[in-house]
């Protein structure tokens, strides 16, 4: 059965320490954790080498000391810090700020490895060789980040970009870019001066790496073979070990747990009893704030899951010696933790895939649960989904005596690197290209930059709803040759180039004071374009920001399903109408009551200065047939409950009639959801919703 291949498959991963017995199971970099050594440089920097389980060949960890500016091929570092100002105040039109961009990159120069490679060999009697730097892979996430009081101030910093990722190997960069109001750029000069200690900026990168331990003597007894029984009985004492002091999260997680339960059974047959543990994890995330939610078909296997809570799952099972680990040899409690670690990520791997959500808000999680209460609060940590039951095919044995002499365990450790860029600042102060001050009313400048960039609140939208944007430019010179150009942002350009466009203005002799102006077209999926005839705007000289013409939404619809099954309703559909890209679309969530399903949700994108929606229930009774209840609208509320008229549920019979006749008439919409021009109904919702709809 099916439910019997996720169990085997879970298994896959507690027999991989015999696969590791393999050389070409590891990376090209076998670096033993035993073989560690550290190595003060000259200039005080202290570095960490690993050597090679199977060489004299050693691997340098880069300190923190090793991050540093990149640099353009004629030696200028790749810093620039602009401060702008204009002969009028802000009110009149004037600017007065800076800008901050620069270009990170981490590794020893030539000089620093030529030196470290001379002290290893003294180290090691000439036996050692320097093979350069440790192979690091960036976390997931945001593994490169800016730590600034002032740059992380809205108020004082209306932009700030980065690269978001920790480059992977020596020599690559990380970005970061910023414009700030006049207070910012004053502040944050006065922390680069050389009478600070230390800058408002300092840059954070994050990595993995991974180390082999050889594991003690002995032996890793496993039995897995739960039956469906047993692993609800374990869900239940996860569950009420978790939440017991909470009863309102304690029910809530139960239901949550009976709930996806039952779709494991419907999904892969009869649930074994790890299936059940797994749910009652998810159960218990659920609650406690992780948003990862279901995907689009509702699986419980696509509910995510957090490594504590996937611990505290390996630590019951220890204790209940479903596993057990054997030595036969005295081992210190440092490598026991890391031969440990290591057979819980196999542990974790086994069941699970990194999924990496977005964890709630604190003040989400406010709501649901005591502030001191940190365990709940720690187990919405981390970002697992369960693997699906096509992908869990294995047919491992569920139980298993594995022999842990001589093999050989890759363990992955965090590493972090950080450095202040007061040392930095110290390099380029004096340098020309890369600090300056500029009044923007100059007639030197010959040339200007005109800035766009992609808001960040549109990049999740782009993978759904837009293929690129365009922006069109014109400037007219006062000596006539006009100026225009243009430019296409499209997820691959923004993926190599980042969010930042920028076109180059020549002013030459122009003596017209005015501004550029802009349009903007986005390309839809389905090949349409939006808006169809774009209008200039006055654009800024220090940047636009393209803001996305839609927003997305998540609609919550929920029923009591008993009270609909008495009445005889078998199903409630939700019909919204909604403004996307200037026109009236439809979209519907149904909800049916023999699915036992109290609460669904569907994302839509609506027009962005749109505040809401209008919706009415259409209703399928066994006797009555169809019947659909007039509209109503909601604005800044994304939660509908479906209520039952109580005309309904008294047999009114005037209302039945005027509701089968009003469902006479639903009309399909068309392939993009749009509302033919005959069944528009927003312009009755449009002081209240705030749009405008042409009569």
């Amino acid at each position: 059965m099916k439910s019997t291949k996720i169990l085997r498959a879970s298994l896959l991963a507690l027999v991989l320490p015999l696969m590791l017995l393999l050389p070409n199971q590891v990376s090209a970099q076998r670096l033993s954790y035993e073989s560690i050594m550290t190595i003060v440089m000259g200039s005080g920097m202290n570095v960490t080498l690993f050597r090679s389980t199977d060489t004299n060949k050693w691997y340098y960890l880069p300190p923190s000391d090793a991050i540093h500016l990149g640099q353009r091929e004629d030696g200028t570092p790749e810093f620039l810090f602009v401060k702008f100002t204009t002969e009028q105040r802000v009110e009149q039109g004037g600017a007065q700020g800076a800008l901050l961009h620069c270009l990170f990159e981490w590794g020893l120069s030539a000089e620093q490895e030529k030196e470290l490679a001379t002290l290893l060999a003294e180290k090691t009697r000439g036996r050692g060789e320097l093979a350069g730097p440790v192979d690091m892979q960036a976390t997931q996430g945001e593994s490169f980040r800016v730590v600034s009081a002032t740059l992380q101030d809205k108020q004082m910093t209306s932009t700030l970009i980065t690269s978001g990722m920790a480059p992977p190997m020596a020599g690559n960069k990380a970005a970061v870019a910023a414009r700030l109001d006049k207070n910012g750029a004053q502040l944050l000069d006065a922390t680069f001066q050389k009478s600070r200690s230390i800058s408002d900026i300092s840059v954070v990168l994050d990595y993995e790496y991974t180390v082999l331990v050889k594991a003690a003597k002995g032996s890793l007894i496993y039995n897995l073979d739960i039956t469906s029984t047993q692993g609800d009985g374990i869900a239940y004492d996860l569950i009420k070990k978790e939440l017991d002091k909470e009863p309102g999260l304690y029910d809530k997680a139960l239901k949550d747990y009976e709930k996806n339960k039952k779709k494991l059974t419907d999904e892969c047959g009869v649930g074994d009893g790890m299936a059940n543990v797994l749910v009652g994890l998810q159960a218990i995330d659920n609650v406690a704030g992780n948003t990862t939610g279901a995907g689009d078909t509702g699986s419980p296997w696509e509910y995510g899951v957090s490594e504590n809570m996937m611990r505290k799952m390996y630590d019951y099972f220890e204790s209940k010696e479903y596993i057990q680990l054997k030595w036969e040899e005295t081992i210190d409690d440092e490598r026991l933790q890391v031969i440990r670690e290591a057979f819980f990520n196999f542990f974790l791997n086994a069941f699970t895939e990194p999924a990496y959500p977005e964890l709630s808000t604190m003040s989400n999680l406010q709501n649901n649960i005591k502030l001191g209460d940190e365990a709940i609060k720690n187990s919405a940590q981390g970002g697992y989904k369960f693997k699906s039951c096509t992908q869990m095919n294995s047919s491992r044995t569920l139980r298993k005596t594995i022999k842990l002499d001589n093999i050989t365990l890759p363990v992955k450790r965090r590493y972090q690197m950080v450095a202040n860029i007061a040392s930095t600042y110290e390099q380029v102060k004096n340098n020309k290209k890369c600090v300056i001050s500029v009044n923007l009313n100059d007639p030197f400048f010959q040339h200007r930059d005109i800035n766009f960039i992609v808001d960040v609140e549109a990049m999740d939208i782009f993978k759904e709803e837009i293929n690129y944007v365009t922006v069109n430019v014109r400037k007219k010179r006062s000596a006539g040759n006009d100026y225009e150009d243009g430019l296409t942002l499209s997820p691959e350009v923004m993926r190599e180039k980042g969010r930042l466009a920028t076109l180059t203005y020549a002013r030459g002799e122009d003596k017209n004071p005015d501004v550029y102006d802009y349009k903007v077209q986005w390309s839809l999926r389905g090949g349409q374009l939006y808006p169809d005839n774009p209008v200039w705007q006055k654009g800024d000289w220090q940047a636009v920001t393209l803001q996305c013409p839609i927003k997305p939404r998540t609609i919550e619809f929920e029923a009591d399903l008993a009270e609909m099954k008495e009445i005889g309703i078998t199903r409630a559909t939700l019909q919204l109408r909604y403004m996307k890209y200037g026109k009236e679309v439809e979209t519907n969530i149904p909800l049916t009551v023999s699915k036992n399903e109290p609460l669904v949700s569907k994302r839509i994108f609506t027009d962005a200065e749109t505040p809401g929606y209008a919706y009415r229930l259409v209703l399928n009774h066994k006797e009555k047939g169809k019947l659909a209840l007039d509209w109503d609208a909601k604005v800044n509320d994304d939660y509908v409950y479906a209520v039952i008229p109580d005309k309904l549920k008294n047999n009114d019979n005037d209302f039945i009639e005027k509701a089968k006749k009003a469902a006479e008439v639903l009309l399909e919409p068309g392939p993009n959801g749009e509302v033919s021009k005959s069944d528009l109904i927003l312009s009755r919702f449009k002081d209240l919703l705030k749009i405008f709809v042409e009569d």
